[in-house]
Formats: C-alpha cells, sequence, structure tokens
C-alpha cells in the first residue's frame, strides 16, 4: 500500500496546481494515475536538478573521506603485523578498493539524483500567467490541494513511499550558506534544494526514490513511474489556458466529460477577458 509522508512546510488546505498540455492530462483522466519523471529528464531546463550547493556537497563528502581514512587506517595497521614472508596481496587489493570509494559515491550519487522521480506542484491561492507561459500555454490547470492529494492515494495498493514537501531556494553562490542552510523545513536535501532563480515556481514536489539494494553500487536507468489516483477525489477544479482557442477549449471539455469530471468543476480562465466594464463606473 501507498504510504504518504507530508512535510510539515504544508497544511492541508494549500492550493496546489498543475498545469499540464492536454495530452498528459487525457493520460491521467484515462489511466486515473500521477506521472512521475525522473530528475534526468530536467537537466535541459535545470542542470541542477538534485545537486546541493557546494558546503552541503563537501559536508556529504567529508562523510565517504573519512570513511576511506578509516579503512586505510586499518588495513596500514594490519600489514605492520603481518610477518615478511606473507603475501599482503589481499590487503593491497581491500587498499585499492578503500581508495576508490570516493570515486564510486560521486557516481552513486549522480545515479541517486537521475533516478528520482517526482511530480512538480505549483502552490498558490490564484492561476498564474507565468506558469501557463512556461508549462501551459496551450493546456489546462489542474486545481487540487494537500488534503485532496491524501483522500486521491488513499487505497492506493501500489508499494510506493511518497514524500511531498515545500522547495526549498536558495542562492547557491553564497559564501554564507552553512549544511544546515541546505535542509528543507522537512528535513530534506536530494531533490528539494533549488536555486534561487527558480523560487518564481513556488513549487511543492511529491518525490519517490528509486529502489535499490542495501550496499549497492550499481548503476540503474533512469526511468518514470506512474501511481494510481482517485480522479474525482484529486481534480477539485480544471481550468483551460486563456490562451487556448475554441477547438482546443472544446477538446479539453469532452475528456471532461469522457472521464466523468463534473461540468461545474470545469471553467476557462479569465486572466484574459476584457476589462473595459471597470470604466462602467464612470457611467
Amino acid at each position: 500500500m501507498a504510504k504518504l509522508h507530508v512535510g510539515k512546510s504544508l497544511r492541508d488546505t494549500d492550493v496546489l496546481w498543475r498545469y499540464m498540455p492536454l495530452d498528459r492530462f487525457i493520460n491521467l483522466v484515462d489511466t486515473s494515475s500521477l506521472f512521475f519523471a525522473p530528475l534526468a529528464w530536467y537537466e535541459k531546463s535545470d542542470p541542477f536538478e538534485g545537486y546541493l550547493p557546494r558546503v552541503a556537497m563537501e559536508s556529504l563528502a567529508s562523510i565517504s573521506a573519512e570513511t576511506v581514512r578509516i579503512a586505510t587506517a586499518q588495513i596500514d595497521a594490519v600489514q605492520k603485523i603481518v610477518p615478511p614472508n606473507v603475501s599482503v596481496q589481499e590487503l593491497d587489493q581491500l587498499r585499492q578498493i578503500a581508495l576508490e570509494h570516493s570515486s564510486q559515491m560521486r557516481s552513486l550519487y549522480k545515479n541517486i539524483v537521475s533516478c528520482l522521480m517526482v511530480s512538480c506542484w505549483y502552490r498558490s491561492e490564484h492561476e498564474s500567467e507565468g506558469m501557463w507561459g512556461l508549462y501551459s500555454k496551450e493546456g489546462i490547470a489542474i486545481k487540487t490541494s494537500v488534503a485532496a492529494i491524501k483522500a486521491a492515494l488513499d487505497g492506493n495498493q501500489q508499494d510506493h513511499v511518497i514524500h511531498i514537501g515545500a522547495i526549498k531556494y536558495l542562492d547557491f553562490t553564497s559564501t554564507d550558506l552553512t549544511p544546515s542552510d541546505c535542509v528543507t523545513q522537512d528535513g530534506h536535501l536530494i531533490g528539494m534544494i533549488k536555486r534561487v532563480a527558480y523560487a518564481h515556481e513556488n513549487e511543492v514536489r511529491m518525490c519517490i526514490t528509486r529502489p535499490r539494494e542495501l550496499g549497492s553500487m550499481e548503476d540503474l536507468k533512469p526511468a518514470p513511474t506512474s501511481v494510481s489516483v482517485n480522479v474525482e477525489k484529486l481534480i477539485e477544479a480544471v481550468v483551460i489556458s486563456p490562451f487556448a482557442g475554441t477547438s482546443l477549449r472544446q477538446s479539453i471539455q469532452t475528456v471532461c466529460r469522457w472521464g466523468g469530471i463534473e461540468a461545474r468543476k470545469v471553467s476557462t480562465s479569465n486572466l484574459l477577458e476584457n476589462c473595459e466594464h471597470l470604466l462602467d463606473v464612470y457611467n
């Protein structure tokens, strides 16, 4: 059964939006599932996805370096008590493995980041012209809430552990940052820290870590996953893009009827409606 962990950075009443093109909306309605993309797919829009400011990366690397230091010290101590006529080939091999640990951890970190799967949401009481322009100029926006997401996942039988929380935005170039600054209010690091240049996204993110065997250093291939949801409980409103033409609006309305989404939940954004009625005050 899926487990949803909601961070303390969120409230049940927080309003969330998911801007998407028509094909992604059709997929959601047809499959009754949320699509989670691996961070590897975001490399072009944000090459820093999953990475942390240098001070935090150095702090993580120091743990690996300390492991290597302890291991090599223990190997050296053993080698000192080995008689001169006894081969130390095995110890040399162990030392080589220890020295390769840092490069292995570098590769492992990159692979963990690449394979982390996310579903991204915009937190705001209101729709955003900027979000329409960036992600869904010819599509729709789903309006939901943290409480609705909880309800939509209730009864999910998949073996997923999902974390949801607010992204923390930092100035990666700041020399005043400390390692503790690079942890979110919910205690997360990888995948939940972004550069301040992306703060306009006001993002809330759902994350699923790719399962791997304990102690495994194997490189996994980044892949998406889908999480089953109750669409009726998830969707509190469907807002059609203010940039959508008549045919697209009709197509979206048809998809909503086909998917059993109540007509009262569907509307077209009034963001670009004529404002001259405000001049009526002069009549």
